[in-house]
């Protein structure tokens, strides 16, 4: 069970183009199940991205939606040795039942509340990108 501010490790998720990724990580940012577009949602959360180096660094955080983290802000295991950022624009909407994950750490409240804050203000600037490829069933959409 995942709840808000958890860091978990999808096994295998759809990106928002519907191709197939394995293992990556993520941060719940909502954790109440609800329906959208018709579609049911057990959790919503933000990839966790790790930087490759200092260039990759400057360039990701260029743009006001990656959020920098570091690592004294979370607490369980590492997952690796790298700085990293939140994709705080995409929404990744999942179905705890089509998806295998394991919960690994937790983010403190300060960065959960920094997370949230920058969420509404790309909310309110019209920047945020719901993903729904993870709850809608592709094959059922094309017949």
């Amino acid at each position: 069970m995942c709840k808000l501010g958890d860091v978990i490790i999808i096994k295998e998720f759809k990106n928002e183009n519907g191709e197939i990724v394995s293992r990556h990580s993520f941060v719940v940012i909502n954790d109440e199940p609800d329906f959208v577009e018709g579609f049911k949602y057990d959790f919503v959360s933000n990839m966790l991205c790790s930087f490759h180096d200092e260039n990759h660094k400057n360039k990701k955080l260029k743009f006001k939606e990656n959020m920098p983290v570091k690592e004294n802000k979370i607490s369980g295991e590492r997952i690796n040795d790298k700085e990293g950022y939140i994709k705080a624009d995409q929404l990744y909407y999942f179905d705890k039942n089509t998806i295998e994950y394991k919960v690994i750490a937790h983010l403190d409240n300060e960065l959960l509340d920094e997370l949230v804050q920058l969420i509404l203000e790309l909310q309110s600037q019209g920047l945020l990108k719901p993903i729904y490829t993870n709850i809608i069933d592709n094959e059922k959409i094309e017949n």
